[in-house]
């Protein structure tokens, strides 16, 4: 799934020539993201973003094959992590696999943080088997079958500047307002955004040995903290605009 991702495509799309096909779903992109993967032979199919877990779902409903193999535009899949994968399906005792995830900032690899070590939902299961939660930020794979974590690491290069991560955290602080709100027994105060901005801020900094990764570090933490605050901040002022009607 990508938009306007131009800077990181290439990589991600080479890195996954060794499957039958590989399909990039673009959510609008207005920039060369659909041209370049186009021209190293992915399909290209256009979906609406519709929240992560939804969005994600109605791209697996396009694609016909027994496995999939997922990763985002600004990951890249190791060769060792290729040849383990290959290795696991051709013997099929499992119906997922999941691989640690190796994230850079500011073109450091982020060794503690919360960051690391980070497993995140599979990066290949059986389509008939899983489908992802429906939530609008931070989704979930949920397969019904056996899932095995891999040994190998795949990369991970979410951020190519301090502007783009700080605006993809205000971005993820929106679509996780406007899913706290739909839980409509949760009263949401301004409490509640300070104690959990505060929070968010000790559990990446103190907590997740932060300051161990140096200035990445110090900039995770803030940003997490800040981006928690506004999300709590902004469903307030959503669960006003739902009590108006």
């Amino acid at each position: 799934m990508a938009k306007n991702e131009e800077s990181n495509i290439k990589n991600s799309v080479k890195s996954l020539m060794w499957c039958d096909e590989v399909v990039v779903a673009d959510t609008g992109s207005s920039d060369r993201t659909k041209e370049i993967a186009q021209d190293l032979g992915a399909k290209i199919i256009q979906v609406p973003f519709t929240g992560f877990g939804q969005t994600r779902n109605s791209v697996l409903e396009k694609i016909d094959a027994d496995w999939i193999i997922c990763f985002d535009a600004d990951e890249v899949c190791t060769k060792e992590l290729a040849a383990e994968l290959k290795k696991e399906i051709s013997e099929d005792k499992f119906q997922a696999f999941q691989a640690p995830r190796q994230t850079f900032l500011l073109g450091r690899v982020i060794k503690h943080s919360g960051w690391s070590p980070d497993i995140r939902h599979p990066v290949a299961f059986r389509k008939d088997n899983a489908r992802y939660s429906q939530r609008n930020v931070h989704e979930s794979l949920i397969v019904n079958g056996k899932i095995k974590t891999l040994k190998n690491s795949f990369l991970h290069y979410s951020n190519k500047n301090l502007s783009s991560y700080i605006t993809k955290s205000l971005r993820y602080a929106e679509l996780g307002a406007r899913e706290l709100v739909q839980n409509k027994n949760k009263k949401i105060t301004k409490s509640t955004a300070l104690i959990h901005g505060f929070l968010r801020f000790l559990r990446h900094y103190i907590f997740k040995l932060g300051f161990l990764d140096g200035w990445p570090g110090l900039i995770i933490a803030v940003t997490s903290s800040y981006g928690t605050f506004i999300k709590y901040t902004l469903a307030i002022e959503y669960q006003k605009e739902v009590e108006k009607g």
